[in-house]
Parts: structure tokens; C-alpha cells; sequence
């Protein structure tokens, strides 16, 4: 029989995406339409795929 854990993670720190994010830079985009991210995670990021980014901050 498999054993099965429990994960608990701490309140809030996957919150948000890059629609909502302080570091989100909308002007400067790359050739995919990408999201310039300004935050530690750097790099350019399709706000839909960044669910649960713990670098977000609100706006």
C-alpha cells in the first residue's frame, strides 16, 4: 500500500501571476508577446503560465 503525506504550505506564498504583479513590466515584451518580469524571477513570462509565482507582489 502507497503511503500518502500531507503538504501544508504557508499562507500566501504562491499568490497571484503576472496580471496582477507589481514587478510585471506590460512595455516590454519580447517577440512571443511574453511579459518582461522586474522581479527576482526575472526573465520574460506568460502571465497565465506564472500561477503561483512567490515573487508576486500586489499592485
Amino acid at each position: 500500500m502507497k503511503e500518502i503525506k500531507k503538504i501544508e504550505l504557508p499562507k500566501g506564498c504562491f499568490e497571484g501571476n503576472c496580471s496582477d504583479c507589481l514587478y510585471a513590466n506590460f512595455y516590454d515584451r519580447d517577440n512571443y508577446g511574453r511579459v518582461k518580469c522586474q522581479g527576482g524571477y526575472g526573465g520574460y513570462n506568460r502571465p497565465e503560465d506564472r500561477n503561483g509565482c512567490f515573487h508576486w507582489k500586489s499592485k
